[in-house]
């Protein structure tokens, strides 16, 4: 079942049924709320109110990509149970299969498409799937018997070979659910595709050598699909992201499937379309831009016009003229002299917001002045650098001298950095020279030449310190006690995302932030670079029964021990005394608390037979459980022969009927300390039903602790920066001084609203599985490379064509896709810092552990600069999480105490509580009074950055009110102001269509 909405996406809701259902004439209805503020949400909850009092239901879900409609088509259906959502969501991914889908006992069915697989235009025919064409030719020999007989040997099976039977059977199959009416549709959009007669037309074209044998495939295709959707029209239509196939809004005769879509079918009334989008047009343009053609106000009466109609268009064309007009004259004016105007253009914009609110909502987050920001500190130039700089300009091609300086500045290294990816350095031969540092794996272990030269590099390890990159995990923002040992040197989230010009500056940075880590914590002169990363202290051996025991989820130990189950403020000493007073109440009647004498009570068997001795004793009702953990175990990796061996050893762990001092004290470690029993009770709380054994939870919670997080943990440079030299004591000591199950209740909670309880193990096993990357330098020889592994810090996007590998060093591995890294940065652990070029600058988020943006190199819009902190101010983020927790986390740790839940669902119901009238609709989740991003310009001292920095902030709040005209980049420079209460006055002239603020308003 899905979350509640909040109360300005019902707003949205409201507005959008109400036009869907009538209220706009053409039933269509625009979602353009800013990114991360839940158009999917708006979506799902408007599709189940269209839908709840309809017999039957049908909803075409068209999205860019297959990716993105696997992803959301789930969440649309969250209003539903489980059960429900899966009735009703259909396997079909392409319109031409609806008429072969078996009957559906959903009265709501729910279809996902790609406008390229089932509404292409007919430049755009190809053969599609076998089963497609398996339908095609059964469909074919039923209206025309003997035709596909006449065809070209493997003409149908177009390519398919062995899988070509399977088709066939497949497509037999389904054949009895086809109609005949559906059937009948098919030959008369054959004769419209091909035209008549259209057997001989069909026979003709299937000869004809000027066309492809895919594109005759393809129109046929066509018509499978022109029938299907005569006999299954849709409900509903929903067009996600659409700016990326925009020209399927403006199909003509080309595309007459998709004009059908949109239009209807000759007079049958077309279907409601709900159109989502953050970005439905271009909100600002540049002058260089306009001047090469761009038209962003022509795009948005475009879409007005498909919205509302040529009159809707008309009407908005001459307001916004009008608006222009003002606009012009209010900043030409004195402030004195400019309140007549501002009182004609706020008339202007009401009639606009009443003229468009009916067609489209758009909640932005408030604008904010951040007057009392300080302005940026300036990185700090060294002697060194100017060396490095010299030595790169002296070596580059004359013609290309001019653009060393922007090279220099960005790309740290940029003689080995850029190479031949950049024409700059392409075929250079960059002499070694004393003065300027240069990179050798030889040398790995010598410290950097004040930060490889780089004024930049310098000042990021200032900001990000190497001691917090190198711990693996980050503090929480609700501590469940106060984190001691080298967590508690830390004092700010050591999460960062930095955004660059070029794309080799975020695998500069990357790599040599990460190698700074290694040489700091891993380096020894004896110790080759490529051998640095080969040490394991965590793989298992036999008879290592420890290992198997700190990655064991102890169901025995996450029912019974609860670290808040304590009073208020209690120390760790204190958690330390109730956890041993859990487990000897908890212990079997079997087996005693303590030894019977003094000298029974120095007895040390290992804690993992004690804790299998004690699994195994237990009465109803558990059983049966040891043999159900064991079962678990051997599916998590069957082939592992040392696994095996250690779960053998449990097996077979002697029975025992009471525990010596020594090894309660060791239980009571591993209960709150090991990273199995951690990791497994941070879930319990939000799956309670984690140990239902017949479902899969709990042993992919073990796989989950085994393979992902023992090898994420077993990393040199964790071994090194933990103290304690004993694999068991050394993680069991860091997880109790870096409050691991904190991070893991807030991460899991955090999760829980995206993937649900179930997807949570899932969720995070993917996440911990990212591939580590390298990134080459430049060598000395012409061919050589120098690979310095990226793993504390990462590249994201446009790397791809770099060799990435495992750290394992396997050449062979797949290099790590963009969504890993995303996935991974979204998670309290490695990577801290992602550097990314404008590819990670819309559409993605990165918000969830990390309130920290650096701009590497200033963007130069007003609007690129708010996509880029966009990507960390989104729902729940860090940036409010921590606030949020300052104010109300006491209390929560309090309720949740008593009522044994994660104090961050206490949270969560008393802040929606706490805030329920704020006026925005976007307090606390989106916004909040001291939930501030922190910004980082790494610009030079006397820069013109530090300068073009504050300008685009005053932009930032100025470029909405010129939305809809021609020339927005002169308007805006027009009306920027110094007087704050000016500024203040033009940005109240902003358009805002948000349904909320106008449902409040009425």
């Amino acid at each position: 079942m899905s979350a509640p909405s909040k109360p300005f996406q019902q707003a949205t809701v409201a507005a959008a049924s109400e036009a869907l259902a009538g209220g706009n004439r053409r039933r269509r209805f625009l979602v353009a709320d800013e990114v991360g503020l839940g158009k999917t949400v708006v979506a799902r909850d408007t599709l189940a109110a269209l839908s709840r009092k309809a017999r039957k239901f049908t909803v075409y879900y068209i999205s860019s990509g297959q990716k993105v409609a696997d992803q959301n088509k789930f969440e649309l259906l969250r209003f539903l149970d489980d059960d429900a959502a899966d009735a009703a969501l259909s396997k079909i991914d392409r319109v031409g299969l609806i008429p072969f889908e078996e009957k559906r006992s959903s009265s709501l069915r729910l279809y996902a498409f790609t406008p390229h697989t089932s509404f292409s235009s007919k430049k755009r025919l190809y053969g599609g799937k076998a089963v497609e064409r398996a339908f095609i030719k059964l469909l074919l020999d039923e209206i025309y018997p003997g035709l596909t007989d006449t065809f070209p040997d493997g003409f149908i099976e177009h390519g398919a070979s062995t899988g070509w039977g399977w088709a066939l059977t497949e497509a037999q199959r389904k054949f009895e659910h086809a109609s005949v009416a559906f059937k009948t549709a098919y030959g008369r959009a054959l004769r419209a595709e091909f035209g008549k007669p259209a057997r001989e037309t069909i026979s003709r074209a299937v000869r004809d050598t000027t066309f492809s044998d895919g594109h005759i495939v393809g129109m046929m295709r066509k018509a499978l699909a022109q029938a299907a959707l005569d006999s299954a029209t849709p409900d509903l239509v929903i067009l996600d992201e659409f700016q990326c196939y925009r020209e399927l809004l403006d199909s003509g005769d080309d595309n007459p499937l998709a004009r059908q879509l949109l239009e209807g079918k000759d007079d049958a009334t077309p279907p409601p379309i709900l159109l989502l989008s953050a970005t439905p047009y271009r909100f600002y343009a540049e002058r260089w831009e306009t001047g090469s053609g761009a038209a962003p106000h022509v795009e948005l009466f475009n879409l007005i016009a498909f919205l509302g109609g040529a009159e809707v268009r008309a009407e908005a064309e001459v307001q916004f003229r009008r608006f222009g007009n003002l606009l012009h004259v209010i900043g030409r004016l004195p402030v004195e002299s400019r309140q007549a105007a501002i009182g004609e253009a706020e008339t202007i914009k009401h009639r606009l917001e009443a003229l468009l609110t009916p067609l489209m909502s758009r909640t932005e987050r408030p604008a904010s002045r951040e007057g009392n920001e300080p302005p940026p500190k300036p990185v700090r130039i060294e002697p060194h650098d100017l060396d490095v700089y010299r030595h790169f300009t002296a070596e580059v091609p004359r013609n290309l001298k001019t653009a060393t300086i922007a090279y220099w500045l960005s790309v740290p290294l940029p003689a080995q950095a850029l190479g031949d990816r950049y024409q700059i350095t392409r075929g250079v031969q960059f002499p070694a020279t004393r003065n300027v540092p240069r990179l050798g794996v030889t040398t790995w272990t010598k410290p950097p030449k004040d930060a490889w030269g780089s004024a930049k590099l310098r000042a990021l390890s200032d900001i990000v310190p190497t001691d917090a990159l190198a711990l693996p995990w980050i503090l929480p923002s609700l501590p469940w006690w106060d984190p001691v040992g080298p967590w508690a040197k830390v004092e700010q989230p050591q999460k960062m995302l930095i955004f660059s010009r070029f794309r080799a500056t975020p695998q500069s940075v990357a790599a040599l932030v990460s190698l700074e880590v290694e040489r700091k914590f891993v380096g020894k002169s004896s110790l080759p670079y490529a051998n640095a990363w080969k040490k394991r202290h965590l793989n298992p051996k036999p008879n290592q029964g420890p290992t198997l025991a700190l990655f064991h989820p102890s169901p025995f130990l996450i029912r019974v021990v609860d670290p808040l189950d304590v009073r208020d403020g209690a120390s760790i000493r204190h958690v330390r005394a109730r956890a041993r007073q859990q487990i000897i109440r908890a212990l079997p009647a079997s087996i005693a608390g303590e030894a019977l004498n003094k000298r029974d009570n120095r007895r040390r068997k290992p804690a993992w037979a004690v804790l299998a001795a004690i699994e195994a004793a237990q009465k109803q009702p558990h059983a049966r459980e040891f043999a159900a953990i064991q079962k678990a175990w051997a599916w998590v990796a069957p082939k592992d022969a040392a696994l095996q061996s250690l779960l053998k050893l449990r097996q077979e762990a002697e029975p025992i009927s009471w525990i010596s001092k020594w090894e309660l004290d060791a239980l009571v470690d591993m209960a709150l300390g090991a990273p199995g029993v951690v990791v497994g009770r941070a879930l319990y709380r939000h799956l309670p039903e984690l140990f239902d054994y017949k479902n899969q939870h709990y042993r992919k919670l073990a796989r989950l602790c085994w393979t992902k997080l023992r090898t994420y943990l077993d990393r040199p440079v964790f071994w090194s920066v933990l103290p304690g030299d004993d694999a068991t004591a050394k993680y069991q000591r860091a997880c109790v001084e870096g409050c691991l199950e904190a991070v893991l209740d807030e991460h899991f909670w955090l999760r829980k609203s995206k993937v649900g309880s179930i997807g949570l193990v899932d969720d995070l096993s993917g996440a911990l599985s990212a591939n580590v990357g390298t990134f080459g330098f430049q060598g000395q020889a012409q061919k050589e490379k120098i690979r310095i592994r990226c793993h504390a810090a990462v590249p994201f996007g446009g790397t791809e064509s770099e060799s990435l590998r495992k750290e394992q060093n396997d050449d062979n591995q797949a290099p790590a896709r963009s969504e890993e890294i995303r996935s991974a940065f979204n998670t309290p652990f490695w990577p801290y810092v992602l550097a990314t070029t404008s590819v990670g600058q819309e559409g993605l988020d990165f918000h969830s552990w990390c309130d920290r943006l650096g701009h590497w190199d200033l963007c130069s819009s007003p609007v690129d600069l708010e996509q880029r902190e966009g990507r960390v101010q989104r729902f729940g983020g860090l940036a409010v999480r921590r606030p949020l927790a300052e104010k109300l986390g006491k209390d929560g740790l309090t309720e949740a105490r008593r009522n044994r839940t994660s104090p961050w669902d206490s949270v969560a119901a008393s802040a929606n509580t706490a805030f329920k009238n704020d006026e925005t609709g976007l307090t606390p989740w989106w916004t909040l009074p001291g939930a501030e991003l922190k910004r980082h310009l790494f610009a030079l001292p006397q820069s013109r950055d530090i300068d073009r920095f504050a300008k685009l902030k005053t932009q930032r709040l100025l470029y909405r009110v010129a939305l809809g005209q021609p020339d927005q980049e002169d308007l805006v420079e027009l009306l920027t102001d110094d007087d704050p209460e000016a500024m203040r006055i033009l940005q109240g002239l902003t358009l805002n269509l948000s349904a909320f603020a106008h449902r409040k308003t009425a």
